[in-house]
């Protein structure tokens, strides 16, 4: 039996790799005399070199500048075969970055149930421990054991089952207006139908369509489960875990991806278990371990707010920013929640910019409403834009008390930082905000601002009303309890 051909990066196996920006890497494969290869990275097909009397081929690699996730594609060619292997390493921007990357997943767990908590009231349990995604150990015992091993057989299995397709009216179509026509035995013309010229065929017909049985949607429930213990397996993967797991784990984060990438459905995974009824033995093993997961998890967030990549650091930092805003809301005093979209029925935690993600009462008849993302326009109401620009602060809580003037405190993230402290631009995207939104007829309605960044300073609060508010996940937030305190209920009592 001919063995497979092993591609090593750094002289270990890709899987579940993660390497720094901007470093030079060597891929490497030893392959016989007759056999040739070929090395893509992200479309960019890379030279290879020999050593003389070697028979490995390498590929020095320049790692970019841009974080996140690479498709690599190996192609080995002999005579009378070819093997081809393709997965994705990842790019962490810094060490730093990375750290921070897992210390703001860790800080948004163990938020979780303490959030849930606070939304119902002290009527839900916090607890004190048992979610697994604050404890590294925990999950990575999960992943590698035998509970998810028999999950990926499972997945394997169903993987290899024939798509079954169901034929759906599609209506009627000019065929010529059809990027492509249509199977013959899927389409009958229209009586009216005129023959198009040179081809005899109908210029309009009821055309009938393909598309994936719903039966099949345990399919679509294996890529979200894959998907899930991926984006866990990618944060275990950061914390301080025993080497010989580690190696493990790095082999079932690559088996996961090669199965993911079999999985044949869209990005987009529409069906939840609430409306998907196993069949089988195996979809019932879907189940299962979905049941086990989601006590591990307890109260958890949902897996696209898990799913944003190390690139996109600052965008889960400012996502961690509302949170903590929400929460330090929640804790201010005698106030009553009237609606909130962070917690869902089945104790999902999510972050939305439809709708207010809290909004609470206070004993005066006070309304105390946090918006995540808002649109400000110069024709919304009650807070507008004051000239011809739409204005997204990143937090926004509107306050309306009785026989007063709605009043308005902005809160935006800004991640990166010098030095522990702000750039001069940054407040001058401060400053747009407390002059550039008003009321509805008129007049600035924006009473405080801060700007929220990774960093251990003391805040600095000037004149204007601007504030420059460190806040670091693991850090104390006391800072930030104070300044919600003196600026929300200090100013309406």
């Amino acid at each position: 039996m001919v063995s497979e051909p092993v591609l090593l990066l750094d002289g270990v196996p890709p899987a579940g790799a993660v390497v720094i920006e901007r470093s030079v890497v060597e891929w490497s494969c030893e392959l016989p005399a007759t056999a040739t290869a070929q090395l893509v990275i992200d479309g960019a097909t890379l030279e290879p070199f020999l050593r003389p009397g070697e028979r490995i081929w390498r590929w020095r690699w320049s790692v970019p500048s841009v974080a996140g996730e690479y498709t690599v594609r190996f192609t080995a060619t002999w005579p009378d075969r070819q093997f081809e292997w393709c997965d994705v390493v990842q790019v962490a921007p810094s060490l730093l970055d990375a750290q921070q990357y897992a210390s703001l997943l860790a800080d948004l767990a163990a938020i979780g149930p303490v959030l849930a908590h606070a939304l119902y009231g002290g009527r839900f349990g916090a607890g004190s421990g048992g979610y697994g995604v604050s404890d590294p150990a925990a999950f990575a015992a999960l992943l590698t054991g035998s509970a998810t091993r028999r999950l990926l057989t499972t997945i394997e299995r169903l993987a290899r089952r024939p798509r079954r397709q169901r034929l759906q009216a599609g209506g009627w179509h000019e065929l010529g207006a059809l990027r492509e026509r249509p199977d013959p035995a899927r389409w009958r013309p229209a009586a009216d139908a005129l023959p198009l010229p040179n081809t005899g065929w109908p210029d309009r017909v009821w055309v009938v369509t393909s598309q994936t049985d719903p039966l099949d949607r345990h399919l679509v429930v294996a890529a979200s489960l894959l998907d899930w213990l991926i984006n866990i397996g990618r944060w275990v993967m950061l914390r301080d875990v025993p080497h010989a797991v580690r190696a493990t784990l790095v082999m079932v984060l690559g088996r996961m991806r090669t199965l993911r990438i079999r999985l044949d459905v869209p990005a987009r995974l529409p069906p939840s278990l609430s409306a998907w009824t196993p069949q089988s033995a195996d979809e019932r093993v879907l189940a299962a371990y979905r049941r086990l997961l989601r006590r591990q998890l307890s109260v958890g967030w949902t897996p696209e707010l898990l799913s944003i990549p190390v690139r996109d650091v600052a965008r889960l930092y400012e996502l961690w920013c509302a949170v903590r805003v929400a929460l330090s809301l929640l804790r201010l005093g005698s106030s009553e929640v009237l609606t909130q979209t962070l917690l869902a029925s089945d104790l999902t935690l999510q972050i939305t910019t439809g709708h207010p993600l809290l909004t609470l009462a206070l004993p005066n008849n006070t309304t105390i409403t946090l918006r995540y993302q808002p649109r400000y326009t110069p024709n919304s109401t009650p807070f507008r834009s004051l000239d011809d620009r739409v204005r997204v602060p990143d937090l926004a809580i509107e306050i309306a008390t009785p026989n007063r003037s709605p009043t308005l405190i902005i809160l935006d993230a800004k991640y990166r930082s010098e030095s522990g402290e702000l750039p001069a631009h940054v407040l001058d995207e401060g400053y747009s905000y407390l002059a550039g939104l008003g009321r509805e007829h008129g007049g600035c309605a924006v009473s405080a601002l801060a700007l929220l960044f990774p960093g251990h300073n003391a805040p600095i609060t000037y004149a204007s009303g601007l504030t420059v508010l460190p806040l670091l996940p693991g850090a104390s937030c006391d800072n930030l309890d104070s300044w919600l305190r003196h600026n929300v209920l200090d100013r309406i009592t």
